[in-house]
């Protein structure tokens, strides 16, 4: 059997924050990344939604209400893949395995969680039954709080969770992704963490990792399924959100701190990634803020 094409998905938390938080209301364009895995533990809730859900080597049929929990790494197809009707809604948190792991060593009373967390290593899925109403509250209060409530909800849904009849996958962690590339892919996003203010070009990375430019692109493009000049201007733009809604510099001094030579480049480029101009980003997050 011809192996998945399979791509490392890069994700980073908002400032001050250490969950990813996505809220889909509609199925996504995101077949672009069609297999991807990732370093951060996933949980997703789907209150809608008819289909099947791709995880690793296992297909599972879903409905109506299921909430999947994956470990770092597992290979799998975004949730709204191959779904069966056009009603789809998905909440999603992403976190670092780290800030979870051997989580009882410092707190007992989180052993049950811990127990869950190594049961998600092979992936796990509870199926929701009208009883269980009562996760819709709690994944909808997750995302309308700050971000201190937003980690105690979500330890109040794990420790919910952990005391239901959740179910095992049995997934497999083959990424077909050899750990000599994975450690380069993350030599890459760390070069692109430290310099991303800097006029950095492919071409120093390549150098980094002993590569020609032309060998580093094409490695960097079939690992990623983009190319570096995307994933550093996704970087860019997403620290640039962080000094919008957190900071009251201006438009152009952000610009410049996020690594853009002109305002206008960077104007263009933030609408181009983010549909919305700048003072526009900043101006709904003080909205959302206020609300």
């Amino acid at each position: 059997m011809k192996a998945k094409k399979i791509a490392l998905e890069v994700i980073s938390a908002k400032y001050g924050s250490s969950l990813v938080l996505k809220h889909l209301r509609a199925k996504s364009p995101c077949l672009k990344l069609a297999w991807h895995f990732h370093p951060e533990i996933e949980l997703v809730y789907i209150p809608r939604g008819k289909g099947r859900l791709y995880i690793s080597n296992v297909v599972k049929p879903y409905e109506n209400g299921v909430i999947i929990l994956l470990h770092s790494n597992i290979p799998h197809r975004c949730f709204d893949f191959g779904f069966e009707n056009e009603i789809y809604e998905e909440y999603l948190v992403q976190v670092l395995p780290e800030k979870l792991d051997n989580i009882s060593v410092l707190f007992p009373e989180f052993d049950k969680i811990e127990q869950m967390l190594k049961a998600s290593k092979q992936g796990i899925i509870l199926r929701l039954e009208e009883e269980h109403d009562f996760f819709h509250k709690y994944f909808e209060e997750l995302f309308s709080v700050q971000p201190v409530r937003q980690i105690l909800v979500f330890f109040e849904i794990l420790h919910l969770m952990s005391n239901e009849n959740y179910t095992s996958v049995e997934a497999t962690l083959n990424t077909h992704i050899p750990s000599l590339s994975i450690e380069r892919i993350d030599k890459v996003f760390n070069f692109i963490t430290n310099n991303f203010m800097n006029d950095i070009r492919s071409q120093n990375v390549a150098e980094l990792l002993h590569f020609t430019d032309s060998s580093f692109c094409r490695f960097f493009q079939k690992h990623t399924q983009k190319t570096f000049k995307e994933a550093l201007n996704e970087y860019r733009l997403a620290h640039a959100c962080k000094l919008l809604a957190h900071t009251n510099k201006s438009i152009e001094t952000i610009a410049y701190e996020s690594g853009y030579g002109s305002q206008s480049f960077f104007n263009r480029m933030f609408k181009r990634f983010n549909g919305t101009t700048p003072l526009a980003y900043r101006y709904e997050w003080q909205i959302k803020q206020k609300a």
